[in-house]
C-alpha cells in the first residue's frame, strides 16, 4: 500500500488555542512508520470531547499530562475509529491491513493509566503509530475490531457513550484491597467493640475473623513490622492500646503484609500531619484504603483524602454529626476515590452499605448540566433501561439545549412510563435552584449525575440525595478545587459520593456490541463534521455549545469546512440526502461525504484510500 510521505498533525505545545499547531495551522510532518512491534493506522474520524477542552485550558496542568509540552507536544481527540495501513514486521498475522478498529483511550500499564490523546499521541493526525502500551497493556490490546457496518463517525462515537454505561457500572469493593497498602487509625475506646469483619474473606478463611479478641478473635500475632509477599498495613493506634489492632495485625500477616505499628499519644491520633507522615515514610504513592475509627476531625478526614493513591478509598465511623470536611471534588471524578462512612461498629458496614451505580426500577433520577450530547446520551441510556427509573430530570441553564433533549426524551418517556421533566435554572441562585428541585422530588434523588463542572454544583445537589443516593461527579473539575460537605449521612443515611471517568475494556465492548446492534444510537447524537484544518474552529464550538450534539472531526478530509448537520440540505445536498429523518448521520451519507470531497478536492488521498466498500 503506498502511503503519503507527509501528513498533517495538530500538536499542543502549552495551554490555549494559540499554543495548538504553528500559527493556527496543523503541522505537516513525515508520515510515521511503524517498528516491528507497532502498527501505523490512518485516523478516519474522531470525536470532540469536552475533556479536550480542559487539556486546551490547562495544558500541562492538566492531571493526566503531567510534561514540558513545549519539548514534549500532546496529540489530543480520544475517541477515535482508525484503519491499520501498515504491520510492523513482529506482529505480521496479528493484524491486517485494512483493518477498522476503535480506541479505548484508557489503557493501563502496571496499574497505572496512560491515556490516549494525552500521556499517549490521540487522533488529532491523519496517520499515528500504536505500539507497546496500546497493544500490550494490562489488558491486552486496546484496539477493538469495528464492524463493517457502522459508518466511521458512529464508531468513533462508542467511546464516549462507553463512558455513559461505565457510569452505571461501578461497583464498589467490599473490603480494603489484597495487599494493598492500608493505614488504620484505632482510638483506645477499651468499651467499644470495633471490628472490621469484611476482611474475613481476604485470607480465605484460614484466620480467625478480624474482630478484636473480647468478641472471639484469636491470638493476638507479634508487633514486628513483618515484610510479605505484598502490601502494607500501618497501624497507627493510641499508646493506650487497642485490642482491634492485634486482630488487623493477625489478618495482615495472613495476607502476606508487612505491618507496621505505630502509637501515640491520644491527642495526637488525628493529628492530619501525621497522616502525611505515615503517607511519606510507608505509601508514597498513596494508601488504597485509609479506615478510620473513632470521631475523626474534618481535618483528618481531608488530610486522607489527601493520602489516597488512584482509586483509593476513606472508610471512617461517625457517630455524632461533624462539622463540614472539605472534599477534593476534581479528585473524586479523576483518581476515582471513594469516600464512604458507617455508624456501626463494624467499619466494614461503610463497605457493605455502599450501593453500587446501576439504574434500579423506580429509581428518581437527577441530570444537572444535561445540555450538550453527553446530556442527550445519559438521558437516552435512562429513558431506555430494561426496569427504568421512575422519574427523571433535566436540569440546563440554557433553554434552546434543552429542547433537543425534550424532542428525543418525551416519546421515550412516554412508552416506557417514567416522569420526564425538565427545569431551566438559568438565572436562578443556588437557593431557588435547590428548592425547585426539591419540590419536583420531594424525597430526594435515589440517583444524581452530575454532568455540569462546577464545584458549586457539587454543594448544590449533594444535599438532594436521599437516603442511599448516589451522587456521581461525571464532569471533571479540576484537582485541589475542596467543596466544604457534610459528610454525616455517608455514614448515617449511607449516601454515596464518587466519581467516574473514563471506561474500562469490557464497558467498551459491551457498548460496542450495543452500539452495533442498535441499541445504542451513537449516529444520532452527531450535531455536526468538520475536517481536520478547521479543528480549532470546531474546538470554539463545542466550547460554545454551538451544536446540539457531538462535532466530528474526518482528518482524511483536511479541507472539510465545519458544517452543521443542519445545514448540510443547503451546503451539501448529496450528502443531505442520505441523512436519517433529514437529521441523523448514517453510513450511506459518509460515503456520499467522501465522494463529494474527493470530487472538490477537500480530500487528497485516492479512491482506493476511501474507506468505501
Amino acid at each position: 500500500m503506498r502511503l503519503p510521505a507527509t501528513h498533517l498533525r495538530w500538536n499542543l505545545y502549552g495551554a490555549g488555542l494559540e499554543n495548538l499547531g504553528r500559527d493556527g495551522k496543523p503541522e505537516r510532518l513525515p508520515t510515521p512508520q511503524p517498528a516491528p512491534n507497532e502498527i501505523l493506522v490512518r485516523i478516519d474520524a474522531v470525536g470532540i470531547c469536552f475533556s479536550d477542552l480542559k487539556i486546551l485550558r490547562l495544558g500541562e496542568a492538566h492531571p493526566k499530562i503531567a510534561r514540558d509540552l513545549r519539548k514534549h507536544p500532546v496529540v489530543m481527540g480520544h475517541e477515535i475509529c482508525c484503519t491499520v495501513v501498515q504491520v510492523g514486521n513482529a506482529l505480521q498475522g496479528r493484524f491486517q491491513i485494512g483493518e477498522r478498529y476503535i480506541v479505548q483511550a484508557d489503557v493501563y500499564v502496571n496499574g497505572r493509566v496512560q491515556a490516549v490523546g494525552y500521556a499517549l499521541d490521540g487522533g488529532y493526525s491523519q496517520y499515528t503509530v500504536f505500539g507497546e502500551p496500546v497493544l500490550n497493556g494490562d489488558a491486552g490490546c486496546y484496539l477493538l475490531r469495528c464492524p463493517d457496518h457502522l459508518s466511521d463517525a458512529e464508531a468513533a462515537l462508542v467511546e464516549p457513550w462507553a463512558c455513559v454505561v461505565a457510569s452505571y457500572r461501578i461497583q464498589p469493593r467490599p473490603t480494603p484491597l489484597p495487599n494493598g497498602r492500608w493505614l488504620v487509625i484505632l482510638p483506645h475506646a477499651p468499651m467499644v467493640r470495633y471490628r472490621c469483619g469484611g476482611v474475613d474473606g481476604l485470607h480465605a478463611g484460614n484466620s480467625p475473623h478480624l474482630t478484636s479478641p473480647v468478641d472471639g478473635g484469636g491470638t493476638p500475632s507479634p508487633r514486628a513490622g513483618r515484610v510479605g509477599v505484598g502490601g502494607t498495613a500501618v497501624l497507627f493506634t493510641d499508646s493506650r492500646g487497642n485490642l482491634l489492632a492485634e486482630a488487623f495485625e493477625q489478618a495482615a500477616h495472613a495476607l502476606g503484609m508487612a505491618t507496621h505499628r505505630i502509637e501515640a499519644p491520644a491527642d495526637a491520633l488525628y493529628d492530619p500531619a501525621q497522616v502525611h507522615t505515615l503517607r511519606d515514610a510507608y505509601a508514597p504513592d498513596g494508601f488504597t484504603d485509609i479506615l478510620i475509627f473513632g470521631e475523626p476531625t474534618p481535618e483528618v478526614l481531608e488530610a486522607a483524602q489527601d493520602a489516597l493513591i488512584y482509586g483509593g478509598a476513606l472508610s471512617f465511623t461517625c457517630h455524632h454529626k461533624m462539622p463540614p470536611v472539605p472534599v477534593d471534588v476534581g479528585r473524586l471524578h479523576y483518581d476515582r476515590l471513594l469516600l464512604m462512612g458507617t455508624s456501626s461498629w463494624d467499619i466494614t458496614d461503610a463497605y457493605r452499605h455502599t450501593r453500587d451505580t446501576a439504574l434500579r426500577k423506580g429509581d428518581r433520577l437527577l441530570l444537572f448540566g444535561a445540555g450538550g450530547a453527553m446530556g442527550q446520551m445519559q438521558l437516552f441510556y435512562a429513558l431506555t433501561r430494561p426496569e427504568p427509573p421512575a422519574q427523571v430530570v433535566v436540569v440546563d441553564r440554557h433553554p434552546e439545549r434543552l429542547e433537543p433533549l425534550r424532542e428525543m426524551g418525551v416519546p421515550l418517556a412516554q412508552h416506557a412510563g417514567i416522569e420526564l421533566q425538565f427545569y431551566c435554572n438559568a438565572d436562578a441562585d443556588p437557593d431557588a435552584q435547590q428548592a425547585h428541585l426539591r419540590a419536583l422530588c420531594p424525597h430526594g434523588y435515589d440517583h444524581i449525575m452530575l454532568l455540569a463542572s462546577s464545584a458549586e454544583a457539587v454543594a448544590l445537589t449533594y444535599p438532594l440525595l436521599t437516603d442511599g443516593g448516589v451522587l456521581n461527579l461525571f464532569a471533571g473539575i479540576p484537582k485541589g478545587q475542596k467543596v466544604p460537605l457534610d459528610l454525616t449521612p455517608l455514614a448515617s443515611r449511607h449516601m454515596r459520593l464518587l466519581g467516574s471517568s473514563g471506561s474500562t475494556m469490557d464497558d467498551i465492548a459491551e457498548c460496542l456490541r450495543l452500539v452495533a446492534e442498535g441499541a445504542l444510537p451513537a449516529r444520532k447524537v452527531i450535531g455536526a463534521i468538520a475536517g481536520l484544518n478547521a479543528l480549532p474552529e470546531a474546538l470554539q464550538a463545542v466550547q460554545s455549545h454551538r451544536y446540539p450534539g457531538k462535532v466530528v472531526v474526518f482528518p482524511q478530509l483536511p479541507d472539510l469546512p465545519l458544517i452543521g448537520l443542519t445545514e448540510l440540505h443547503e451546503r451539501q445536498p448529496e450528502v443531505a440526502a442520505h441523512l436519517e429523518a433529514g437529521r441523523y448521520w448514517t453510513r450511506d451519507a459518509e460515503r456520499a461525504l467522501y465522494r463529494v470531497c474527493s470530487n472538490v478536492g477537500y480530500s487528497s488521498i485516492s479512491r482506493w484510500y476511501l474507506p468505501i466498500q
